[in-house]
């Protein structure tokens, strides 16, 4: 074996089931997407101060509780998931996660009440936690090192597309009619994905070679199945005794910790400077901004559709201009977005009352919807799968989704009562500062994992450097032993 990246097969089509296994996956996302995209409009027509005869009339206490529990159950999601990728792969604990998001939205079926919404939200947060657990480390298993950015992209731009369409509904639907139309791509996922095999990493621990040949088969058209299946032979042979406990022993040696505190670094920022927050409240953030030129529902909308298209340019520039290079543009747009709106808020504190500034606002929302998908929102999912070495790369998820969750929860539930303290313009201002800290973290110490293989990022990782010429030493085959099997795959 080479020590240069693996280069993309001469037939490219080979590589279909992959993608096919990205689509499946996408429908996964949408959940998530219309889990966030449902609780800017209801948050906003629930409101028992501004609609006190709507279907549900909640307080700012209720609507806070609402915004943040699926991030609160989410750590206890994400144990699950680790559980059961280590008894039954990864693949089936993807499939498994639609479940609870399934038994959410059926808990909308029931009747309108508050308690049911926050069962509902908490059921969600569980599904969230496991998907986020595996689906990560089932696409580093299947697919090809060349397009594993792409494939990650096109799974997040579910998030956005679930976005628009809860957006969209909850403009005008009734929460149980909602909920019965978000259960139609959460049945077609538990039924379609179920169709797909199990990854040829899973089956040969099994020792179920003839089914993993297959796998490998069904996975990449181009694949030299027998020296594939010998590779993961010998992988999973030197790793038979790895138990739970060992993996979790695994975990404590300087290069996955390092690995660990990185990623979760990113995470821990992500989720501090408000991903969700602003999600959940942006009609209620536009409303306060006093934007009339459009109504914010519809503004919140047209974001949304702006996030899809700026999602399917991160499926290009993902792996065309590297993962450093997006975080940080990222980073810096939605700290601008940020930035802007805090200003947009001191105008109004200080009673300018020009209608233009209600532009400020809405070029924030754009800017900031725009620059998340770039970035922020497929790239540290990317690194789940990347940067984590095989033994640990379980737990490693189930650690990166719970951290998410925790700061999530954080930064959702202290929302309103920050805004009650320090107002919005700071509570802002905050959000932006972290953001750009983030960009620099990102530049300082995340290395270019773009086009690499998995081996070869674990030797930039393990010697400190953010890029290595293509050479063979002793150290390389060593990682070559440990690492050949997902270079292939």
């Amino acid at each position: 074996m080479t020590s240069q990246s693996p280069q993309l097969p001469k037939h490219r089509f080979g590589l279909w089931p992959q993608w096919l296994a990205a689509l499946e996956l996408l429908l996964m996302s949408m959940m998530v997407g219309l889990i966030s995209g449902w609780t800017s409009p209801y948050l906003a027509k629930l409101d028992s101060i501004e609609n006190p005869d709507s279907e549900l009339p909640i307080n700012k206490v209720e609507a806070s509780w609402i915004a943040s529990l699926i991030n609160l159950s989410r750590p206890g999601g994400a144990v699950l998931g680790a559980i059961f990728v280590y008894v039954i792969g990864s693949k089936l604990t993807t499939l498994l996660s639609g479940i609870p998001f399934a038994l959410g939205w059926a808990s909308f079926l029931i009747m309108n009440s508050v308690t049911l919404v926050y069962v509902s939200r908490t059921l969600c947060g569980i599904g969230l936690g496991m998907y986020y657990s595996s689906f990560p480390l089932y696409v580093g298993e299947i697919s090809h090192p060349r397009i594993r950015g792409a494939l990650v992209a096109l799974i997040m731009q579910g998030l956005m597309l679930g976005n628009l369409c809860g957006t969209i509904m909850g403009k005008y639907l009734d929460m149980w009619l909602f909920a019965s139309v978000s259960l139609i791509p959460n049945l077609i996922f538990l039924g379609s994905f179920s169709l797909m095999p199990q990854t040829p990493h899973y089956l040969v621990r099994s020792n179920k070679m003839e089914e993993a040949a297959k796998s490998i088969r069904f996975y990449n058209r181009n694949a030299d199945v027998t020296n594939e299946l010998d590779a993961l032979k010998q992988f999973m042979e030197t790793n038979k005794a790895l138990t739970l406990r060992d993996t979790w022993h695994a975990l404590n040696t300087p290069l996955n910790r390092k690995t660990l505190l990185m990623v979760n670094i990113i995470f821990a920022f992500v989720q501090l400077s408000g991903l969700y927050t602003i999600s959940a409240y942006m009609e209620i953030m536009l409303t306060k901004a006093n934007v009339d030129i459009i109504t914010p529902s519809t503004l919140v909308i047209s974001v949304s559709i702006i996030s899809i298209a700026s999602s399917w340019i991160a499926t290009y520039t993902n792996d065309k201009c590297g993962r450093k290079i997006m975080l940080l543009l990222s980073s810096i747009g939605v700290a601008s977005g940020m930035f802007l709106w805090g200003l947009n808020y001191q105008l109004i504190d200080l009673g300018y009352e020009n209608p233009n500034l209600q532009w400020m606002s809405i070029i924030a929302a754009i800017v900031y919807q725009f620059s998340l998908a770039i970035g922020l929102m497929p790239v540290p999912t990317t690194f789940i799968s990347e940067m984590f070495a095989p033994s640990v790369k379980g737990i490693g998820a189930c650690i990166s989704s719970g951290i998410s969750g925790v700061f999530a929860f954080a930064a959702s539930r202290s929302y309103q009562p920050m805004v009650d303290v320090l107002s919005e313009k700071y509570v802002f201002w905050i959000y932006g500062l972290l953001m750009i800290t983030t960009g620099i973290y990102t530049m300082i110490f995340i290395p270019e994992t773009k086009g690499k293989s998995l081996a070869e990022i674990q030797e930039i990782l393990s010697h400190g450097i953010k890029s290595k010429s293509n050479n063979h030493d002793n150290k390389r085959k060593v990682y070559d032993e440990n690492f050949r099997i997902t270079e292939k795959v």
